[in-house]
């Protein structure tokens, strides 16, 4: 018998128990840009957006720090003064408060990971300055990583770091050699895989489903899961909410 999950589901847009790519949420339209929002908080929330060649946003200043990750594509991200060109699996971490531009040099698949509170005003050297707290962190700040490369694999061995972390929502990567992965366990928040390399087995219930590079699975709450490099090592990139939309 299937398990299934009395707790409300999450992640909009997308069923649970479904392997997708971020080009089945987010189609090409000539000339356009296309979003989608999988988690709207008062605190963080998860965006897809397609901009086709030459489509952007304005630079734009926010009280968040953001995320983005290239999904396919090709992007230019301006961070003040500083030009930063992104292909697919690259990403970069804008801190709040640091002006910024996004233009497709190429038709672009890109997700944004953004978290944090309004900052509020201090009394500071004679003066108000606004609190400005890092949300995400163990990343460096304006900056081009490849994801693939912040976790490296250990043999034998499960390595993860952690980029977010908050009572109702954190964001970890993960890398899992080959023959390893995390055992069966229930969650109290819905959970989405995001496969940056090699192949993952995912066990959600009595089911198992394989997700490669590119691809994406959500877990969802109340239901036993797993995540295992059964047939090659694999990172994701681990997405969970804890609260109820």
């Amino acid at each position: 018998m299937k398990n299934k999950s009395s707790n409300t589901f999450k992640f909009k847009g997308v069923k649970a128990k479904t392997v997708w790519g971020i080009k089945d949420i987010v189609s090409f339209c000539s000339h356009q840009v296309v979003s989608h929002q999988f988690i709207e908080m008062v605190d963080y929330y998860i965006t897809a957006f397609f901009f086709d060649k030459g489509e952007g946003i304005s630079t734009d200043i926010q009280h968040q720090d953001i995320l983005y990750i290239v999904k396919n594509g090709k992007a230019e991200i301006k961070v003040e003064k500083t030009c930063n060109d992104l292909i697919a699996g690259a990403c970069i971490m804008v801190p709040g408060g640091f002006p910024h531009s996004i233009i497709a040099t190429e038709p672009l698949w890109i997700m944004q990971i953004a978290v944090g509170e309004i900052p509020k005003k201090v009394k500071r050297n004679g003066g108000y300055e606004m609190n400005k707290t890092d949300y995400i962190k163990n990343i460096e700040k304006a900056s081009v990583h490849s994801l693939k490369g912040i976790v490296e694999y250990q043999e034998d061995k499960v390595t993860s770091l952690t980029l977010i972390q908050r009572s109702t929502f954190s964001t970890t990567i993960m890398a899992m050699d080959k023959g390893t992965g995390v055992g069966p366990h229930i969650c109290e928040g819905d959970a989405m895989v995001v496969a940056i390399d090699g192949i993952g087995d995912v066990m959600i219930g009595d089911e198992h489903y394989q997700v490669e590079e590119g691809q994406s699975i959500v877990m969802p709450s109340g239901i036993p899961h797993a995540v295992r490099g059964e047939k090659s090592q694999f990172k994701m990139l681990l997405i969970v909410s804890n609260s109820e939309m």
